[in-house]
């Protein structure tokens, strides 16, 4: 069963590039290269609101990235408020009619 993650959180960063900088650049590869991972999404109007959804194949890929000291990292970043997570399942006979998977 595939699951899906919001992530929503503030930065205390200055710009886009900061953005870029000191929370894409150090991390985007290793996302991209976790097991099971089908998508991340970046999203951010870089005034108010960041938020990240990830879908994956599995509730255990899911969980083993979660359990990854890369996680740990980046919700112990000093920019980083607010974060809240939630694991939701997929429904793919849905989401295969809208294209989400």
């Amino acid at each position: 069963m595939k699951y899906g993650q919001i992530f929503t959180y503030t930065l205390e960063l200055d710009s886009k590039e900061e953005y870029i900088k000191q929370f894409v650049d150090p991390f985007a590869e290793t996302i991209a290269k976790a097991k099971g991972l089908i998508s991340k999404v970046w999203m951010a109007d870089f005034d108010t609101q960041f938020s990240s959804f990830y879908l994956w194949e599995t509730k255990e890929d899911m969980d083993a990235f979660m359990a990854t000291p890369e996680i740990e990292v980046v919700a112990n970043l000093p920019f980083l408020k607010d974060l809240k997570i939630v694991a939701i399942p997929v429904v793919d006979e849905a989401s295969k009619i809208t294209r989400g998977i």
